[in-house]
């Protein structure tokens, strides 16, 4: 019984509420199984107020502004209600921007649902707003049957113009795992083809979160072109997206990488370069990690600063203790609140790692925030590593949620705040 009851826990946050209310309304043998399993137990009582809230807010908010997060909080109902209302928009922006929102939460839909998003993105008369739907249907390419993949890998493809190409190539890089090799390779292809130096970095950052799907000469093909890069603006831009992939590069081509960040003139552009190269921070050797760290950490401008730690941030795990330490210190030094607010808010994923007195300090920095959309974006990156938390900052961090004032704000808080309890729960119960 407990296992059918972590099952109907472990699907969207939405579907988990629902389950286990259904469940827990069916007969009183049901209701006492889901009460005893405690972690059940607390998960169903943390999703309920913050779903309740989030249902209410809804109403109050655009078509456009609901994204995959906020997705996750619905029942199937509500979803097909959101498909059809983003279907039903005339504005091409709007729709366009929808589409994008849903994009990464495409596996929750149905597949007459997915079809429809992805008939309604190629349908898009304007260019550029069919390139941001393309591109925001990247992020759930795993979800879409072969011919949906094959439509949206040759509409972008097809497009006219080479900025316009460059960003649906760059989008659908976040899906590049999921595509056949001659998909995979036609994508490559395209964006090594692009003339202009800043086309193709944009393209090739895209593609670099696929790096793992693809074969030693493909790899090599993106890596020669991001270090070939003139203009330290697209180097930096192609740099930053190989990190996401640096765990399936080999350790000279890893090198090339960070010493060609290191060595960036402008402070901005290496800023830019160790930002991204930290969500592969994890794979690469200490030395390599201690001096992207040093580095992040001398810049004299706070804006370069915080853009260094606040993507380091994705690989404090891979750090030792005194690292650690250094990013969160600095994190916390900052003097304007937008640059703590963000430097909180990356460092969120790394929460887990980090000692109870760092966390602490980092919740308090963030609901010491005076700023509204400041606090609000520190409380939702900290969402991201929310189980990780003492049950009394997770409850600081809900409260303020609720708070907000902006009720945009607080829907994504919350969604955001969700998301990383519900991805928690789940990756316990399938240990």
């Amino acid at each position: 019984m407990q296992h059918i009851i972590r099952g109907v826990a472990s699907g969207s946050a939405g579907d988990t509420a629902a389950g286990l209310h259904a469940l827990m309304l069916s007969n009183r043998f049901l209701k006492a199984s889901v009460l005893a399993d405690k972690s059940v137990k607390e998960h169903y009582d943390f999703l309920q107020p913050l779903i309740g809230a989030f249902k209410a807010l809804k109403p109050q908010l655009a078509i456009h502004q609901i994204n995959s997060q906020m997705l996750a909080l619905m029942g199937p109902k509500q979803r097909q209600e959101q498909v059809t209302a983003v279907l039903g928009l005339v504005d091409s922006r709007s729709k366009a921007e929808a589409i994008v929102g849903l994009g990464p939460g495409l596996a929750a839909l149905e597949r007459a649902q997915q079809e429809a998003l992805v008939k309604a993105a190629l349908g898009l008369v304007d260019e550029w707003d069919k390139t941001q739907a393309i591109a925001g249907l990247g992020a759930g390419l795993a979800a879409l049957e072969r011919p949906q993949q094959e439509a949206l890998v040759t509409a972008a493809l097809g497009l006219a113009d080479d900025e316009h190409k460059s960003r649906a190539i760059a989008g659908l890089g976040a899906g590049l795992a999921a595509l056949e090799p001659r998909q995979q390779q036609k994508l490559i292809t395209a964006a090594l083809g692009l003339a202009n130096d800043w086309h193709k970095a944009l393209a090739i950052s895209g593609l670099g979160a696929g790096l793992v799907a693809l074969d030693g000469t493909q790899q090599q093909a993106l890596v020669k072109a991001a270090l070939g890069l003139v203009g330290e603006e697209h180097k930096a831009q192609a740099l930053a997206g190989l990190g996401a992939g640096l765990g399936a590069l080999e350790r000279s081509q890893q090198q090339a990488l960070v010493t060609t960040a290191l060595e960036l003139a402008d402070d901005w552009y290496m800023a830019l370069a160790i930002s991204g190269l930290g969500a592969g921070l994890a794979f690469l050797e200490r030395s390599q990690q201690e001096a992207l760290i040093t580095a992040a950490l001398e810049l004299g401008d706070d804006d370069d600063k915080v853009e260094a730690v606040a993507g380091l941030g994705a690989g404090l795990a891979a750090l030792d203790r005194p690292q650690r330490q250094a990013l969160v210190t600095a994190a916390l030094g900052l003097a304007e609140g937008f640059q703590k607010s963000q430097a909180i808010a990356r460092l969120g994923a790394g929460l887990a790692a980090l000692e109870r007195p760092q966390q602490r300090a980092l919740v308090t920095a963030a609901l010491g925030l005076a700023e509204g959309f400041q606090k609000a974006r520190a409380i939702a990156g900290l969402g991201a590593g929310l189980a990780a938390l003492e049950p009394r900052q997770q409850k600081a961090l809900i409260t303020a949620a609720l708070g907000l004032a902006d009720e945009r704000h607080k829907a994504q808080v919350i969604a955001c705040l969700v998301d990383g309890y519900q991805a928690s729960r789940v990756r316990d119960y399938l240990r």
